[in-house]
């Protein structure tokens, strides 16, 4: 056998065993996401969007799920710096008991994009939330014209969290610019059970409300749930679209809902992602727009960039 015929064979058979360490065999690409919890509609929705813009690049996605735990979250982060992942997306669990997590990974050279809830740190490389004051805003113009421009309505805040904040900023400038006659009577913030409660007191101590604003689904559909045949006479408006909430609105009980384009979110996220690994344009803070559904046009409405598909399962 010649001296070129033996350097051929010797090629073959390294490349058959996977031997062959040539730039042909590119280090795999990874992206580490980390969401407050898989079961919410919302993160179910980003995470879709995120995992399939990443795969359309070629890039693998690992998933992590906080459980609602920022202990959890920070060692799902911690375990993406370990495996050396090229960009983390997270939606926080707690934006300050993370924060000094991601510094770590931020340390490590790993970009951090941050999808809906930051983490506490001014060196994220980019941000991409909703427009949670217009959200609030087109609740208002809903239930101010629901309930014929006058009239006075309750508001339950939610949790002390900025997105429910912002979505009450812009609920009552609303109703102060646009509708100067009706007024909030009562106010009140808490998680999902005490919607419910306030809503059943305000009735009985509010027989002239006719519109309950409320910050998220789950409030909404306690909410209707606890005033049982009273939500015929009042008017409830909430963000977001979980499964019990579209069914609300589908039978009329649920006026309108205010949504954020979630898996165009989860998309947004991992193209900033792969643009920073890349060297890319990276946007640097990205707001998607407000949309609203009411009860008339729930039936008709595309929904492919609100909610991830039924049968995908992060």
């Amino acid at each position: 056998m010649g001296k070129n015929a033996r350097y051929l064979t010797l090629a073959l058979a390294m490349a058959a065993t996977g031997m062959l360490s040539a730039p042909a065999m590119a280090a795999e690409k990874t992206i580490g996401v980390t969401v407050p919890y898989f079961g919410s509609p919302f993160w179910k929705a980003g995470l879709y969007g995120v995992e399939t813009a990443g795969k359309e690049k070629g890039y693998t996605v690992l998933k992590g799920d906080a459980k609602d735990k920022a202990e959890v979250q920070i060692e799902q982060i911690r375990s993406y710096i370990d495996k050396k992942v090229d960009a983390i997306i997270i939606g926080a669990a707690d934006a300050a008991a993370v924060g000094p997590a991601v510094e770590e990974a931020i340390d490590k050279g790993i970009p951090v994009i941050a999808l809906s809830v930051p983490p506490k740190s001014d060196r994220l490389t980019s941000f991409v939330g909703a427009d949670n004051i217009g959200m609030g805003r087109l609740q208002g113009i809903c239930l101010g014209r629901a309930i014929g421009g006058k009239g006075e309505v309750g508001l339950f805040a939610g949790p002390d969290e900025i997105w429910a904040k912002l979505r009450v900023t812009g609920f009552k400038n609303t109703m102060e610019a646009d509708f100067p006659d009706i007024k909030i009577v009562a106010e009140k913030a808490g998680g999902t059970k005490d919607a419910g409660v306030a809503a059943v007191e305000w009735a009985k101590a509010h027989p002239d409300m006719h519109g309950i604003f409320t910050a998220a689904d789950t409030m909404a559909v306690e909410s209707i749930n606890q005033l049982g045949a009273s939500v015929e006479k009042i008017r409830v408006s909430t963000s977001n679209l979980n499964d019990d909430a579209r069914a609300a609105l589908e039978n009329g009980k649920l006026t309108c809902a205010s949504l954020q384009p979630a898996v165009a979110m989860g998309r947004d996220a991992a193209r900033e992602a792969i643009a920073a690994i890349e060297g890319g344009k990276v946007l640097g803070r990205i707001e998607a727009p407000a949309l609203l559904v009411t009860k008339e046009k729930v039936a008709g409405y595309d929904f492919s960039k609100i909610i991830a598909p039924a049968d995908y399962q992060p």
